[in-house]
């Protein structure tokens, strides 16, 4: 395997000493984040570990848990990942239904295969798996179907579906497959939490198996094939005996979140489940425990080695690899982290701050790495950097918000329980002394946090709350409701200033941005009346650092209007693929706005856009293309000189902007 590591290795990566620029896009400077984790798979020998991202393929050799290369980086959103029994191959599955078969040793492409799209929607692949003599490939969609294909001659040769029509038109979460050792029979589940045995010669369902009450996460048939094991969401472990068709045996006492299986070659059945933060091990066939490790974060996915003695398990906060012969020490990777919903630099311009769930990440920006994880059980959903580079944060648990000085471990300093449904929306003023917090049925409390009290209420919405942001002098509140209206706020009164307008323009010189797009829209305007003209959805809004300028990110447009009068600037339209700009953010000079894009099925490019707009004349200065999924939240560094983009795909990008501002 020497040869085959250097291969794999040589092939991406001649130097891998810094892996935060692996496969960067032009004008991108260093990735932090190694992307969100959907599946895992151990090579036969035990040697590598395969991690299938939201940004591309991991190779991890095991012995110390380096990273030796990265594929699949052009598209990325790897959901599945399986290697043949023999470890000469490796198959990957991705969001846009694209299935490829590697050469491992050679790292090249053998064969590719696509599941095929519905007519609205490409469909996701969630789980693939190769027959043990590898002349078939097995893989499931969202849509809760099963496809074999002949990896000989690459044609589809069967497809199975485990629809109960009762419960048709629902979306499987996952869809685990196994085959049989002797390659016959291919067992699979679904959104019913039933399990189907199928005989793929002959193309037919041979036992269909139910009792599980809640999604099915993991199934392995034993060595002898006479027996199945599966692991549903809830917790339970059954046993099927499969030629009977009838249940052998269950257990609720392995898990209280998610069964992981396994069987060893000498028929032992292993199993892995989640008991709040801690991961326990047990050998079933003995029912004893066999080890137990903490992990922070629930686990949403886990999976064996082949021999039962190594086990991976990726959660929002970290990767953990468990070794049974060194079970005293668990290793972890600590860079396959959540979503990054709110980025921020220091004020010192050394720290990019990062949130995602409930967790603030502390990145080095200069030695791009990963200082410090701070994390918070109620979960955290805002903070601010005061400009003495003190970190508050606020919680939210349903109708309760929290606030934390992060530096101080402990009790909350501030705690407020006023709102009778869930919040969803928190925001602090620049100085961090008031915090606003809104729920979903429109009301908003502006809050003292020093003082612990309520400062005013404000009613004026009546629906979900999307978006919130202070003026820079912390005087006014701009918000962003789902029922399409847009308030600003005195803050100091806690009165409503005026209703910003997210009605069309119908002015011709108000529409800025890609010719087509606005001539697009001003034909499908001249169709209409103002009496039918009707308000755009909204989901993100900003002030201006000047306070001079608002801007909204609204479907297929971004809007600006002056915060003096508040009439429209002018609307920028956006081209297609790119038209949802939820991520909002102007450079601190307030001469230019970065908008950020989301994914949009079957129109979305493989990488979706990170745009720079001049305020003055809404030209677009500059686009960077390196995400390959939804732009959640945009920051420049305090001098203007870097824009992090932080994705969906669980990963930040730094940009170097300074050739175009």
């Amino acid at each position: 395997m020497k040869k085959e590591n250097q291969l794999i290795q040589r092939s991406i990566h001649p130097d891998n000493s810094d892996i935060t620029t692996w496969a960067l896009s032009n004008d991108a400077i260093a990735r932090f984040g190694q992307g969100y984790v959907h599946d895992m798979a151990f090579s036969p020998d035990g040697k590598y570990l395969a991690v299938g991202s939201r940004i591309g393929l991991w190779w991890y050799q095991l012995s110390d848990l380096s990273p030796i290369a990265l594929w699949e980086t052009d598209r990325g959103l790897v959901s599945a990942t399986a290697f043949s029994d023999d470890g000469q191959l490796l198959v990957t599955g991705n969001w846009d239904g694209d299935i490829k078969v590697w050469d491992v040793q050679q790292a090249n492409i053998l064969v590719r295969l696509k599941i095929p799209a519905l007519t609205y929607r490409k469909i996701p692949v969630k789980q693939v798996t190769l027959s043990p003599n590898k002349r078939y490939l097995a893989a499931s969609g969202s849509e809760d179907v099963v496809y074999v294909w002949s990896l000989e001659t690459g044609d589809l040769i069967a497809k199975f579906t485990g629809i109960d029509k009762k419960r048709s038109g629902r979306w499987s979460t996952i869809i685990p497959l196994s085959f049989s050792p002797d390659s016959q029979l291919l067992a699979s589940t679904g959104f019913d939490c039933n399990v189907s045995v199928w005989n793929v010669k002959e193309n037919k369902k041979i036992a269909y198996l139910t009792g599980h009450t809640s999604w099915i996460y993991s199934i392995c048939f034993s060595p002898c094939a006479q027996f199945l094991a599966t692991g549903d969401q809830g917790g339970t472990l059954r046993v099927w005996d499969v030629p009977r068709g009838m249940e052998y045996m269950q257990s609720t006492e392995y898990a209280t979140h998610r069964v992981t299986t396994c069987y060893l070659s000498s028929g032992t059945l292993m199993a892995a489940g989640n008991y709040e933060n801690k991961v326990v091990i047990w050998n079933v066939s003995r029912r004893e425990k066999f080890d137990t490790f903490e992990c922070h974060g629930v686990v949403h996915t886990a999976c064996f080695s082949d021999c039962g003695t190594q086990l991976v398990v990726a959660s929002q906060r970290e990767l953990k690899v468990w070794k049974a012969n060194n079970s005293s020490t668990v290793s972890s990777i600590h860079r396959h982290t959540s979503v990054p919903i709110l980025t921020a630099f220091s004020p010192d311009q050394k720290t990019l701050m990062s949130l995602g769930g409930n967790t603030i990440q502390l990145w080095d920006v200069k030695r791009k790495r990963l200082r410090t994880i701070l994390e918070k059980k109620n979960g955290i959903h805002s903070f601010v950097c005061s400009s003495s580079g003190k970190i508050f944060a606020a919680g939210i648990h349903e109708t309760t918000v929290k606030v934390w000085d992060i530096e101080k471990s402990g009790h909350p300093i501030a705690e407020f329980k006023k709102h009778q449904k869930r919040v969803y929306a928190v925001a602090f003023s620049p100085t961090g002394k008031q915090l606003v917090t809104a729920d979903i049925e429109g009301n908003i409390y502006i809050w003292d946090v020093h003082g612990c009290k309520k400062l005013s209420k404000l009613t004026e919405h009546v629906d979900w709350i999307r978006s919130l942001a202070f003026s820079p002098d912390g005087k006014q509140l701009v918000t962003a409701c789902e029922n399409k209206t847009a308030l600003l706020w005195d803050v100091e009164r806690g009165t409503l200033i005026i209703s910003l307008s997210l009605t069309p323009p119908l002015d011709a010189n108000k529409y800025k941005g890609n010719y087509s797009e606005v001539q697009r829209r001003l034909k499908s305007l001249s169709k209409r009346t103002n009496k039918w003209v009707s308000p755009f959805a909204i989901e993100t809004i900003s002030f201006s650092p000047c306070g001079n300028v608002i801007a909204g990110g609204l479907y297929s447009e971004i809007r600006l209007w002056s915060a003096a009068n508040h009439e429209i600037l002018y609307s920028i339209q956006l081209p297609r693929g790119c038209q949802w700009p939820f991520a909002l953010v102007f450079s601190p000079c307030g001469h230019y706005l970065a908008s950020g894009s989301w994914y949009i099925s079957n129109m979305s490019p493989k990488k979706l856009s990170v745009r720079l707009w001049e305020v003055a004349s809404g030209e677009n200065i500059a686009t960077f293309w390196g995400h390959p999924t939804d732009i959640q939240s945009l920051a420049f560094s305090p001098d203007g000189t870097l824009l992090a983009s932080g994705s969906f795909d669980g990963t930040i990008l730094l940009w170097d902007v300074t050739p175009y501002l």
